[in-house]
Protein backbone atom coordinates (compact mmCIF):
# COMPACT_ATOMS: atom_id res chain seq x y z
CA UNK A 1 0.00 0.00 0.00
CA UNK A 2 1.37 3.42 -0.94
CA UNK A 3 2.15 6.14 1.57
CA UNK A 4 -0.43 8.54 0.05
CA UNK A 5 -3.39 6.20 0.23
CA UNK A 6 -4.20 6.51 3.97
CA UNK A 7 -3.93 10.31 3.83
CA UNK A 8 -6.38 10.57 0.93
CA UNK A 9 -8.77 8.20 2.70
CA UNK A 10 -8.80 10.22 5.95
CA UNK A 11 -9.30 13.54 4.14
CA UNK A 12 -12.05 12.15 1.99
CA UNK A 13 -13.89 10.64 4.95
CA UNK A 14 -13.71 13.95 6.81
CA UNK A 15 -15.01 16.05 3.91
CA UNK A 16 -17.84 13.62 3.07
CA UNK A 17 -18.86 13.41 6.72
CA UNK A 18 -19.00 17.17 7.11
CA UNK A 19 -21.03 17.48 3.89
CA UNK A 20 -23.57 14.87 4.98
CA UNK A 21 -23.93 16.43 8.42
CA UNK A 22 -24.56 19.85 6.89
CA UNK A 23 -26.86 19.02 3.93
CA UNK A 24 -28.90 15.93 4.83
CA UNK A 25 -30.54 17.23 8.07
CA UNK A 26 -31.33 20.72 6.70
CA UNK A 27 -34.86 20.09 5.29
CA UNK A 28 -36.06 17.87 8.16
CA UNK A 29 -34.66 20.39 10.62
CA UNK A 30 -36.69 23.20 9.05
CA UNK A 31 -39.95 21.24 9.43
CA UNK A 32 -39.03 20.12 12.94
CA UNK A 33 -38.25 23.68 14.00
CA UNK A 34 -41.64 24.95 12.85
CA UNK A 35 -43.62 22.11 14.43
CA UNK A 36 -41.49 22.16 17.55
CA UNK A 37 -42.01 25.89 18.05
CA UNK A 38 -45.80 25.54 17.83
CA UNK A 39 -45.89 22.59 20.23
CA UNK A 40 -43.50 24.26 22.65
CA UNK A 41 -45.63 27.41 22.81
CA UNK A 42 -48.67 25.31 23.74
CA UNK A 43 -46.63 23.33 26.24
CA UNK A 44 -45.18 26.45 27.86
CA UNK A 45 -48.61 28.07 28.22
CA UNK A 46 -49.96 24.87 29.76
CA UNK A 47 -47.06 24.70 32.21
CA UNK A 48 -47.56 28.38 33.14
CA UNK A 49 -51.25 27.86 33.87
CA UNK A 50 -50.60 24.68 35.84
CA UNK A 51 -48.00 26.43 37.96
CA UNK A 52 -50.33 29.42 38.45
CA UNK A 53 -53.03 27.10 39.76
CA UNK A 54 -50.66 25.29 42.14
CA UNK A 55 -49.29 28.54 43.58
CA UNK A 56 -52.78 30.05 43.95
CA UNK A 57 -54.04 26.98 45.82
CA UNK A 58 -50.99 27.05 48.10
CA UNK A 59 -51.53 30.75 48.84
CA UNK A 60 -55.25 30.25 49.53
CA UNK A 61 -54.57 27.33 51.87
CA UNK A 62 -51.90 29.31 53.67
CA UNK A 63 -54.28 32.28 54.19
CA UNK A 64 -57.06 29.95 55.36
CA UNK A 65 -54.79 28.32 57.95
CA UNK A 66 -53.49 31.72 58.99
CA UNK A 67 -56.98 33.22 59.45
CA UNK A 68 -58.21 30.17 61.36
CA UNK A 69 -55.24 30.29 63.71
CA UNK A 70 -55.60 34.05 64.26
CA UNK A 71 -59.34 33.73 64.95
CA UNK A 72 -58.64 30.95 67.44
CA UNK A 73 -56.09 33.13 69.26
CA UNK A 74 -58.57 36.05 69.37
CA UNK A 75 -61.35 33.83 70.72
CA UNK A 76 -59.08 32.35 73.40
CA UNK A 77 -57.87 35.79 74.53
CA UNK A 78 -61.43 37.15 74.59
CA UNK A 79 -62.68 34.21 76.65
CA UNK A 80 -60.15 35.17 79.32
CA UNK A 81 -61.52 38.69 79.48
CA UNK A 82 -58.58 40.15 77.57
CA UNK A 83 -56.33 39.72 80.60
CA UNK A 84 -53.51 38.42 78.38
CA UNK A 85 -53.12 39.29 74.71
CA UNK A 86 -51.56 36.77 72.28
CA UNK A 87 -47.91 37.26 71.45
CA UNK A 88 -47.18 39.75 68.68
CA UNK A 89 -45.78 38.39 65.41
CA UNK A 90 -44.41 39.96 62.25
CA UNK A 91 -47.87 39.87 60.62
CA UNK A 92 -50.29 40.36 63.55
CA UNK A 93 -50.42 42.98 66.33
CA UNK A 94 -53.06 42.82 69.08
CA UNK A 95 -55.08 45.51 70.87
CA UNK A 96 -57.64 45.37 73.71
CA UNK A 97 -60.61 47.75 73.25
CA UNK A 98 -63.03 48.70 76.00
CA UNK A 99 -66.78 48.86 75.51
CA UNK A 100 -66.48 52.62 75.04
CA UNK A 101 -63.97 52.21 72.18
CA UNK A 102 -60.96 53.38 74.23
CA UNK A 103 -57.81 51.25 73.93
CA UNK A 104 -56.79 49.43 77.11
CA UNK A 105 -53.66 47.74 75.66
CA UNK A 106 -51.89 47.97 72.29
CA UNK A 107 -49.03 46.12 70.54
CA UNK A 108 -49.39 48.46 67.53
CA UNK A 109 -48.30 51.65 69.30
CA UNK A 110 -48.11 52.17 73.05
CA UNK A 111 -49.12 55.82 72.55
CA UNK A 112 -52.59 54.66 71.43
CA UNK A 113 -53.47 53.35 74.91
CA UNK A 114 -56.12 55.52 76.57
CA UNK A 115 -57.32 56.92 73.24
CA UNK A 116 -60.22 56.11 70.98
CA UNK A 117 -58.95 53.28 68.77
CA UNK A 118 -61.40 53.99 65.95
CA UNK A 119 -63.16 50.65 66.41
CA UNK A 120 -66.60 52.08 67.31
CA UNK A 121 -68.11 50.79 64.12
CA UNK A 122 -66.85 47.29 64.82
CA UNK A 123 -68.15 47.26 68.38
CA UNK A 124 -71.55 48.41 67.17
CA UNK A 125 -71.88 45.58 64.64
CA UNK A 126 -74.64 43.20 65.80
CA UNK A 127 -74.58 39.43 65.60
CA UNK A 128 -71.03 38.49 66.54
CA UNK A 129 -71.20 38.36 70.36
CA UNK A 130 -70.48 34.62 70.35
CA UNK A 131 -68.08 34.52 67.38
CA UNK A 132 -65.22 36.37 65.74
CA UNK A 133 -65.44 39.08 63.13
CA UNK A 134 -63.19 39.21 60.01
CA UNK A 135 -63.47 42.60 58.28
CA UNK A 136 -62.83 43.39 54.62
CA UNK A 137 -59.71 45.34 53.64
CA UNK A 138 -59.80 48.88 54.97
CA UNK A 139 -57.77 51.65 56.59
CA UNK A 140 -58.80 50.79 60.16
CA UNK A 141 -55.66 51.93 62.03
CA UNK A 142 -54.28 55.44 61.52
CA UNK A 143 -50.77 55.41 60.09
CA UNK A 144 -51.01 51.85 58.70
CA UNK A 145 -51.84 50.82 55.13
CA UNK A 146 -55.20 49.17 54.42
CA UNK A 147 -55.45 46.01 56.48
CA UNK A 148 -57.84 43.36 57.85
CA UNK A 149 -59.04 43.20 61.44
CA UNK A 150 -59.99 40.04 63.33
CA UNK A 151 -62.01 40.85 66.45
CA UNK A 152 -63.51 38.75 69.24
CA UNK A 153 -66.00 40.02 71.85
CA UNK A 154 -64.64 39.98 75.41
CA UNK A 155 -66.76 37.89 77.71
CA UNK A 156 -68.13 39.48 80.85
CA UNK A 157 -70.21 42.50 81.81
CA UNK A 158 -67.52 45.01 80.79
CA UNK A 159 -67.76 44.18 77.10
CA UNK A 160 -65.12 45.36 74.71
CA UNK A 161 -63.12 43.31 72.20
CA UNK A 162 -59.74 41.73 71.43
CA UNK A 163 -58.68 42.98 67.99
CA UNK A 164 -55.95 41.47 65.81
CA UNK A 165 -54.46 43.90 63.30
CA UNK A 166 -53.08 42.11 60.19
CA UNK A 167 -49.94 43.93 59.04
CA UNK A 168 -49.50 43.78 55.22
CA UNK A 169 -45.70 44.02 55.51
CA UNK A 170 -45.46 40.96 57.72
CA UNK A 171 -47.97 39.05 55.62
CA UNK A 172 -45.92 39.96 52.53
CA UNK A 173 -42.79 38.44 54.09
CA UNK A 174 -44.62 35.27 55.16
CA UNK A 175 -46.27 34.68 51.79
CA UNK A 176 -43.11 35.52 49.84
CA UNK A 177 -41.13 33.02 51.94
CA UNK A 178 -43.73 30.26 51.55
CA UNK A 179 -44.21 30.89 47.79
CA UNK A 180 -40.58 31.04 46.73
CA UNK A 181 -41.44 29.46 43.37
CA UNK A 182 -43.48 32.53 42.42
CA UNK A 183 -40.58 34.92 41.93
CA UNK A 184 -41.39 35.29 38.22
CA UNK A 185 -45.13 35.80 38.78
CA UNK A 186 -47.54 38.35 40.25
CA UNK A 187 -49.26 37.09 43.39
CA UNK A 188 -51.90 39.18 45.17
CA UNK A 189 -54.77 38.81 47.62
CA UNK A 190 -57.96 40.92 47.31
CA UNK A 191 -61.33 41.12 49.01
CA UNK A 192 -64.77 41.11 47.35
CA UNK A 193 -64.51 44.84 46.62
CA UNK A 194 -61.19 44.34 44.82
CA UNK A 195 -59.12 46.06 47.51
CA UNK A 196 -55.62 44.50 47.77
CA UNK A 197 -54.38 43.08 51.06
CA UNK A 198 -51.14 41.68 49.58
CA UNK A 199 -49.27 42.27 46.31
CA UNK A 200 -45.96 40.59 45.46
CA UNK A 201 -44.60 43.66 43.64
CA UNK A 202 -44.19 46.29 46.34
CA UNK A 203 -43.61 48.95 43.69
CA UNK A 204 -47.16 48.39 42.34
CA UNK A 205 -48.84 47.67 45.67
CA UNK A 206 -50.07 51.26 46.00
CA UNK A 207 -51.96 51.27 42.68
CA UNK A 208 -55.10 49.78 44.22
CA UNK A 209 -57.40 51.34 41.62
CA UNK A 210 -55.56 49.55 38.76
CA UNK A 211 -55.57 46.23 40.57
CA UNK A 212 -59.28 46.52 41.36
CA UNK A 213 -60.12 46.85 37.65
CA UNK A 214 -57.87 44.05 36.45
CA UNK A 215 -59.82 41.20 34.78
CA UNK A 216 -58.90 38.51 37.40
CA UNK A 217 -60.16 40.80 40.20
CA UNK A 218 -63.37 41.52 38.28
CA UNK A 219 -63.81 37.77 37.82
CA UNK A 220 -63.65 37.28 41.60
CA UNK A 221 -65.95 40.24 42.30
CA UNK A 222 -68.51 38.70 39.95
CA UNK A 223 -68.36 35.41 41.86
CA UNK A 224 -66.09 33.52 39.44
CA UNK A 225 -62.79 31.64 39.85
CA UNK A 226 -60.32 29.50 37.91
CA UNK A 227 -58.03 30.21 34.90
CA UNK A 228 -58.20 33.41 32.87
CA UNK A 229 -56.31 34.86 29.89
CA UNK A 230 -56.27 38.65 29.78
CA UNK A 231 -54.35 41.86 29.08
CA UNK A 232 -53.14 43.49 32.26
CA UNK A 233 -54.39 47.00 33.14
CA UNK A 234 -51.19 47.52 35.15
CA UNK A 235 -48.49 46.39 32.69
CA UNK A 236 -50.53 46.29 29.42
CA UNK A 237 -49.13 42.84 28.65
CA UNK A 238 -50.89 39.61 27.82
CA UNK A 239 -50.96 37.34 30.85
CA UNK A 240 -52.30 34.03 32.10
CA UNK A 241 -53.90 34.08 35.55
CA UNK A 242 -55.67 31.87 38.06
CA UNK A 243 -58.20 32.95 40.73
CA UNK A 244 -58.53 30.80 43.87
CA UNK A 245 -61.00 31.93 46.57
CA UNK A 246 -59.95 31.50 50.19
CA UNK A 247 -62.42 29.27 52.12
CA UNK A 248 -65.07 31.60 53.52
CA UNK A 249 -65.28 33.60 50.29
CA UNK A 250 -64.14 36.97 51.65
CA UNK A 251 -60.65 36.88 50.07
CA UNK A 252 -59.08 35.37 46.96
CA UNK A 253 -55.50 34.55 45.94
CA UNK A 254 -54.68 35.53 42.35
CA UNK A 255 -51.53 34.38 40.49
CA UNK A 256 -50.58 35.60 37.01
CA UNK A 257 -47.61 35.29 34.66
CA UNK A 258 -46.52 37.18 31.55
CA UNK A 259 -46.96 35.01 28.45
CA UNK A 260 -44.69 37.18 26.33
CA UNK A 261 -41.57 36.71 28.46
CA UNK A 262 -41.72 32.93 28.23
CA UNK A 263 -42.71 32.82 24.54
CA UNK A 264 -40.18 35.47 23.50
CA UNK A 265 -37.40 33.50 25.14
CA UNK A 266 -38.59 30.36 23.39
CA UNK A 267 -38.78 32.15 20.04
CA UNK A 268 -35.31 33.56 20.47
CA UNK A 269 -33.92 30.10 21.10
CA UNK A 270 -35.49 28.79 17.89
CA UNK A 271 -34.14 31.74 15.94
CA UNK A 272 -30.67 31.04 17.27
CA UNK A 273 -30.98 27.42 16.14
CA UNK A 274 -32.14 28.48 12.65
CA UNK A 275 -29.33 30.99 12.17
CA UNK A 276 -26.83 28.48 13.50
CA UNK A 277 -27.86 25.95 10.84
CA UNK A 278 -27.54 28.55 8.07
CA UNK A 279 -24.14 29.59 9.35
CA UNK A 280 -23.06 25.94 9.48
CA UNK A 281 -23.97 25.48 5.83
CA UNK A 282 -21.83 28.45 4.82
CA UNK A 283 -18.88 27.56 7.04
CA UNK A 284 -18.69 23.81 6.56
CA UNK A 285 -16.66 23.89 3.34
CA UNK A 286 -14.00 26.21 4.70
CA UNK A 287 -13.96 24.36 8.01
CA UNK A 288 -13.38 21.06 6.26
CA UNK A 289 -10.45 22.40 4.24
CA UNK A 290 -8.87 24.11 7.26
CA UNK A 291 -9.32 21.01 9.44
CA UNK A 292 -7.74 18.78 6.83
CA UNK A 293 -4.69 20.99 6.46
CA UNK A 294 -4.16 22.16 10.05
CA UNK A 295 -5.16 19.08 12.03
CA UNK A 296 -4.90 15.93 9.95
CA UNK A 297 -1.52 16.47 8.33
CA UNK A 298 0.41 16.98 11.60
CA UNK A 299 -1.24 13.86 13.04
CA UNK A 300 -0.11 11.86 10.04
CA UNK A 301 3.43 13.22 10.46
CA UNK A 302 3.47 12.13 14.09
CA UNK A 303 2.16 8.69 13.12
CA UNK A 304 4.90 8.27 10.50
CA UNK A 305 7.56 9.37 12.99
CA UNK A 306 6.34 6.79 15.51
CA UNK A 307 6.51 4.07 12.89
CA UNK A 308 9.98 5.10 11.72
CA UNK A 309 11.46 5.03 15.24
CA UNK A 310 13.59 1.94 15.61
CA UNK A 311 13.65 -0.47 18.50
CA UNK A 312 17.25 0.40 19.36
CA UNK A 313 18.56 3.39 21.27
CA UNK A 314 15.88 5.90 22.34
CA UNK A 315 15.78 9.13 20.36
CA UNK A 316 13.33 12.07 20.00
CA UNK A 317 10.57 11.81 17.42
CA UNK A 318 11.78 13.11 14.05
CA UNK A 319 8.98 15.66 13.51
CA UNK A 320 10.12 19.23 12.65
CA UNK A 321 8.40 21.76 14.90
CA UNK A 322 7.47 23.96 11.93
CA UNK A 323 5.33 21.18 10.40
CA UNK A 324 3.23 20.57 13.51
CA UNK A 325 1.09 23.67 13.02
CA UNK A 326 -0.24 24.03 16.60
CA UNK A 327 1.28 24.19 20.07
CA UNK A 328 -0.77 21.18 21.18
CA UNK A 329 0.87 18.92 18.61
CA UNK A 330 4.31 20.07 19.72
CA UNK A 331 3.25 19.26 23.28
CA UNK A 332 2.04 15.86 22.08
CA UNK A 333 5.44 15.08 20.57
CA UNK A 334 7.16 16.14 23.81
CA UNK A 335 4.70 13.99 25.74
CA UNK A 336 5.62 10.96 23.62
CA UNK A 337 9.31 11.62 24.30
CA UNK A 338 8.66 12.01 28.05
CA UNK A 339 6.52 8.88 28.07
CA UNK A 340 9.33 6.87 26.54
CA UNK A 341 11.72 8.20 29.19
CA UNK A 342 9.29 7.28 31.97
CA UNK A 343 8.83 3.84 30.46
CA UNK A 344 12.57 3.32 30.61
CA UNK A 345 12.64 4.37 34.26
CA UNK A 346 9.63 2.16 35.01
CA UNK A 347 11.32 -0.81 33.35
CA UNK A 348 14.38 -0.27 35.53
CA UNK A 349 12.16 0.01 38.61
CA UNK A 350 10.28 -3.17 37.72
CA UNK A 351 13.56 -4.99 37.21
CA UNK A 352 14.75 -3.84 40.62
CA UNK A 353 11.43 -4.87 42.20
CA UNK A 354 11.71 -8.31 40.64
CA UNK A 355 15.24 -8.63 41.99
CA UNK A 356 14.07 -7.60 45.47
CA UNK A 357 11.18 -10.06 45.36
CA UNK A 358 13.42 -12.92 44.27
CA UNK A 359 16.00 -11.97 46.87
CA UNK A 360 13.29 -11.86 49.55
CA UNK A 361 12.08 -15.34 48.56
CA UNK A 362 15.62 -16.64 48.60
CA UNK A 363 16.32 -15.00 51.97
CA UNK A 364 13.15 -16.48 53.44
CA UNK A 365 14.15 -19.97 52.36
CA UNK A 366 17.67 -19.56 53.70
CA UNK A 367 16.32 -18.16 56.98
CA UNK A 368 14.11 -21.20 57.50
CA UNK A 369 16.96 -23.58 56.66
CA UNK A 370 19.40 -21.83 59.01
CA UNK A 371 17.03 -21.26 61.91
CA UNK A 372 16.96 -24.77 63.36
CA UNK A 373 20.73 -25.48 63.07
CA UNK A 374 21.53 -22.15 64.73
CA UNK A 375 19.22 -22.95 67.63
CA UNK A 376 20.93 -26.35 68.00
CA UNK A 377 24.41 -24.75 67.91
CA UNK A 378 23.48 -22.05 70.44
CA UNK A 379 21.75 -24.52 72.77
CA UNK A 380 24.62 -27.01 72.76
CA UNK A 381 27.18 -24.24 73.30
CA UNK A 382 25.24 -23.00 76.33
CA UNK A 383 25.05 -26.55 77.74
CA UNK A 384 28.83 -26.93 77.38
CA UNK A 385 29.41 -23.54 79.04
CA UNK A 386 27.48 -24.64 82.12
CA UNK A 387 29.79 -27.69 82.43
CA UNK A 388 33.00 -25.62 82.39
CA UNK A 389 34.53 -23.70 85.25
CA UNK A 390 34.50 -19.90 85.21
CA UNK A 391 38.24 -19.66 84.51
CA UNK A 392 38.34 -22.27 81.78
CA UNK A 393 39.66 -20.63 78.55
CA UNK A 394 37.26 -22.75 76.51
CA UNK A 395 34.33 -20.74 77.92
CA UNK A 396 35.46 -17.71 75.89
CA UNK A 397 35.26 -19.72 72.67
CA UNK A 398 31.78 -20.99 73.58
CA UNK A 399 30.64 -17.46 74.49
CA UNK A 400 31.69 -16.26 71.03
CA UNK A 401 29.72 -19.12 69.47
CA UNK A 402 26.61 -18.18 71.47
CA UNK A 403 26.92 -14.46 70.63
CA UNK A 404 27.39 -15.07 66.92
CA UNK A 405 24.54 -17.59 66.90
CA UNK A 406 22.26 -15.05 68.55
CA UNK A 407 23.38 -12.38 66.07
CA UNK A 408 22.59 -14.68 63.16
CA UNK A 409 19.21 -15.57 64.71
CA UNK A 410 18.37 -11.85 65.06
CA UNK A 411 19.38 -11.31 61.44
CA UNK A 412 17.11 -14.18 60.39
CA UNK A 413 14.21 -12.66 62.32
CA UNK A 414 14.74 -9.35 60.51
CA UNK A 415 14.80 -11.14 57.15
CA UNK A 416 11.55 -12.92 58.01
CA UNK A 417 10.00 -9.66 59.22
CA UNK A 418 10.81 -8.10 55.86
CA UNK A 419 9.67 -11.07 53.80
CA UNK A 420 6.41 -11.52 55.75
CA UNK A 421 5.12 -8.02 56.58
CA UNK A 422 2.62 -7.67 59.42
CA UNK A 423 -0.68 -5.96 58.68
CA UNK A 424 -1.03 -2.90 60.95
CA UNK A 425 -3.82 -2.79 63.53
CA UNK A 426 -4.75 0.89 63.17
CA UNK A 427 -6.02 2.97 66.10
CA UNK A 428 -5.46 6.40 67.66
CA UNK A 429 -1.82 6.57 68.76
CA UNK A 430 -0.10 9.11 71.03
CA UNK A 431 3.30 9.86 69.45
CA UNK A 432 4.72 10.94 72.81
CA UNK A 433 4.09 7.45 74.16
CA UNK A 434 5.64 5.87 71.04
CA UNK A 435 8.80 7.97 71.49
CA UNK A 436 9.06 7.16 75.21
CA UNK A 437 8.62 3.41 74.61
CA UNK A 438 11.19 3.27 71.78
CA UNK A 439 13.82 5.24 73.73
CA UNK A 440 13.23 3.05 76.78
CA UNK A 441 14.00 -0.06 74.74
CA UNK A 442 17.15 1.57 73.30
CA UNK A 443 18.35 3.04 76.61
CA UNK A 444 20.97 0.33 77.20
CA UNK A 445 22.99 1.25 74.10
CA UNK A 446 23.02 5.05 74.52
CA UNK A 447 25.96 5.36 76.90
CA UNK A 448 28.09 7.56 74.62
CA UNK A 449 25.24 9.53 73.07
CA UNK A 450 23.38 12.53 74.50
CA UNK A 451 19.68 12.02 73.91
CA UNK A 452 17.23 14.94 73.67
CA UNK A 453 13.47 14.50 73.34
CA UNK A 454 11.15 17.28 72.13
CA UNK A 455 7.41 16.59 72.07
CA UNK A 456 5.57 19.71 70.91
CA UNK A 457 2.42 20.73 72.74
CA UNK A 458 -0.74 20.17 70.73
CA UNK A 459 0.68 17.17 68.88
CA UNK A 460 -2.45 15.40 67.60
CA UNK A 461 -2.92 11.64 67.82
CA UNK A 462 -2.21 9.77 64.60
CA UNK A 463 -3.79 6.72 63.01
CA UNK A 464 -1.42 3.82 63.34
CA UNK A 465 -0.26 0.59 64.95
CA UNK A 466 1.75 1.52 68.08
CA UNK A 467 3.93 -1.59 67.91
CA UNK A 468 4.89 -1.08 64.26
CA UNK A 469 5.52 2.66 64.82
CA UNK A 470 7.77 1.83 67.80
CA UNK A 471 9.58 -0.72 65.63
CA UNK A 472 10.15 1.88 62.89
CA UNK A 473 11.30 4.56 65.36
CA UNK A 474 13.58 2.08 67.16
CA UNK A 475 15.25 1.18 63.84
CA UNK A 476 15.95 4.87 63.15
CA UNK A 477 17.28 5.42 66.68
CA UNK A 478 19.57 2.37 66.50
CA UNK A 479 20.87 3.46 63.07
CA UNK A 480 21.60 6.93 64.44
CA UNK A 481 23.42 5.50 67.47
CA UNK A 482 25.49 3.16 65.34
CA UNK A 483 26.46 6.08 63.08
CA UNK A 484 27.90 8.03 66.08
CA UNK A 485 30.63 5.59 67.08
CA UNK A 486 32.61 8.31 68.87
CA UNK A 487 29.58 9.81 70.59
CA UNK A 488 27.32 12.66 69.62
CA UNK A 489 23.81 13.99 70.09
CA UNK A 490 20.57 12.23 69.19
CA UNK A 491 17.38 14.33 68.97
CA UNK A 492 13.91 12.82 68.67
CA UNK A 493 11.04 15.20 67.90
CA UNK A 494 7.28 14.88 67.53
CA UNK A 495 4.85 17.65 66.73
CA UNK A 496 1.78 18.77 64.80
CA UNK A 497 1.70 19.09 61.01
CA UNK A 498 5.22 19.72 59.82
CA UNK A 499 5.11 22.88 57.69
CA UNK A 500 8.77 22.38 56.78
CA UNK A 501 8.17 18.99 55.20
CA UNK A 502 7.92 18.87 51.38
CA UNK A 503 4.46 19.58 50.00
CA UNK A 504 4.66 16.32 48.06
CA UNK A 505 4.76 14.42 51.37
CA UNK A 506 1.70 16.16 52.74
CA UNK A 507 -0.13 15.66 49.44
CA UNK A 508 0.63 11.93 49.56
CA UNK A 509 -0.88 11.68 53.03
CA UNK A 510 -3.99 13.56 51.87
CA UNK A 511 -4.44 11.17 48.95
CA UNK A 512 -4.16 8.25 51.39
CA UNK A 513 -7.33 9.39 53.14
CA UNK A 514 -6.38 12.04 55.70
CA UNK A 515 -4.47 15.22 56.39
CA UNK A 516 -0.82 15.47 57.54
CA UNK A 517 -1.54 15.57 61.22
CA UNK A 518 1.80 14.97 62.94
CA UNK A 519 5.44 14.09 62.35
CA UNK A 520 8.28 12.12 63.94
CA UNK A 521 11.85 13.27 63.41
CA UNK A 522 15.17 11.61 64.32
CA UNK A 523 18.33 13.76 64.02
CA UNK A 524 21.91 12.68 64.68
CA UNK A 525 25.30 14.38 64.52
CA UNK A 526 27.02 11.47 62.82
CA UNK A 527 29.14 11.51 59.67
CA UNK A 528 26.15 11.77 57.34
CA UNK A 529 25.29 9.79 54.21
CA UNK A 530 27.11 10.40 50.91
CA UNK A 531 24.92 12.04 48.29
CA UNK A 532 25.35 9.19 45.83
CA UNK A 533 24.01 6.70 48.41
CA UNK A 534 20.86 8.65 49.39
CA UNK A 535 18.68 7.29 46.54
CA UNK A 536 19.46 3.71 47.59
CA UNK A 537 19.27 3.75 51.40
CA UNK A 538 15.71 2.36 51.44
CA UNK A 539 16.55 -0.54 49.11
CA UNK A 540 16.46 -3.97 50.79
CA UNK A 541 19.92 -5.31 51.72
CA UNK A 542 21.68 -2.05 50.86
CA UNK A 543 23.91 -0.83 53.71
CA UNK A 544 26.73 1.64 54.21
CA UNK A 545 27.98 -0.17 57.33
CA UNK A 546 31.18 -2.23 57.32
CA UNK A 547 30.99 -5.83 56.20
CA UNK A 548 29.25 -7.98 58.81
CA UNK A 549 27.72 -5.10 60.81
CA UNK A 550 24.40 -4.63 59.04
CA UNK A 551 21.79 -6.46 56.97
CA UNK A 552 20.48 -3.48 55.00
CA UNK A 553 16.90 -4.25 56.04
CA UNK A 554 16.30 -1.68 58.78
CA UNK A 555 15.42 1.32 56.60
CA UNK A 556 13.53 -0.87 54.11
CA UNK A 557 11.33 -2.07 56.98
CA UNK A 558 10.86 1.51 58.20
CA UNK A 559 9.71 2.68 54.76
CA UNK A 560 7.30 -0.24 54.42
CA UNK A 561 5.77 0.48 57.85
CA UNK A 562 5.34 4.16 56.98
CA UNK A 563 3.67 3.30 53.66
CA UNK A 564 1.35 0.85 55.43
CA UNK A 565 0.21 3.82 57.56
CA UNK A 566 -0.45 6.02 54.50
CA UNK A 567 2.45 8.33 55.39
CA UNK A 568 5.78 9.37 53.96
CA UNK A 569 9.38 9.32 55.12
CA UNK A 570 11.96 11.90 53.99
CA UNK A 571 15.70 12.03 54.62
CA UNK A 572 18.10 14.95 54.65
CA UNK A 573 21.81 14.39 55.15
CA UNK A 574 25.11 16.20 54.70
CA UNK A 575 28.48 14.57 55.02
CA UNK A 576 30.16 15.68 58.25
CA UNK A 577 27.00 17.31 59.68
CA UNK A 578 24.57 14.47 60.37
CA UNK A 579 21.34 12.95 59.12
CA UNK A 580 17.67 13.74 59.69
CA UNK A 581 14.78 11.33 59.04
CA UNK A 582 11.23 12.77 59.08
CA UNK A 583 8.08 10.63 59.12
CA UNK A 584 4.80 12.40 58.25
CA UNK A 585 1.63 10.62 59.45
CA UNK A 586 -2.04 11.40 58.99
CA UNK A 587 -4.25 12.69 61.77
CA UNK A 588 -6.42 10.09 63.53
CA UNK A 589 -10.19 10.17 63.38
CA UNK A 590 -12.23 10.43 66.55
CA UNK A 591 -12.01 7.25 68.62
CA UNK A 592 -10.26 5.62 71.61
CA UNK A 593 -6.49 5.73 71.95
CA UNK A 594 -4.41 2.64 72.63
CA UNK A 595 -4.13 1.82 76.32
CA UNK A 596 -1.39 0.33 78.41
CA UNK A 597 -3.43 -2.86 78.68
CA UNK A 598 -3.49 -3.18 74.91
CA UNK A 599 0.24 -2.73 74.86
Amino acid sequence: MSDRSPRASIRGILLRSLGLVAVVPFLPLGVLIFLGYRDDVERVEGEIQTTNRQIAILAAHYLDRFLRATRAEATLAASKGGAELPAATSDVRWELVGADGVLIASQVDAARVGRDGGYGGILACPGWERSTLVTPVGGWVAGLPPTVLIAARVSGAGGGAVVGVLRPEGLHEELTASLGAAVDRRVYVVDRQGRPLFYSDLGLAGRAEDIATNPPVRLFRDGGSGPIRYRSRVTDKERLGFVQPVPGGQLAAIVSADIGEAVIGLRDRYLVVTWSILFALVAVAGLGAWTSRRLLRPLLRIRDALRDEGAGERKPLAVPAGELGTVEYADLVRAFDELESRLAVSEAGLLQAEKSALLGQLATGIAHEFGTPLNVISGNAQVLMRKLDAGDPRREVLEKIVRQSQRLAAMIRRVLDFARPTEPQLRRVDLGRVVAQALEMAAGMMRKVAVETRIASGTPPVEGDPHLLEHALLNLVVNAYQAMVDGGKLTVEAGPEDTTAPEAGREQVRRAGGQPGAYLRVMDTGPGIPEQDLPRIFEPFFTTKPQGEGTGLGLAIVRRIVRQHGGRIDVHSRVGEGTTFTIVLRRAQEGPEESEVER
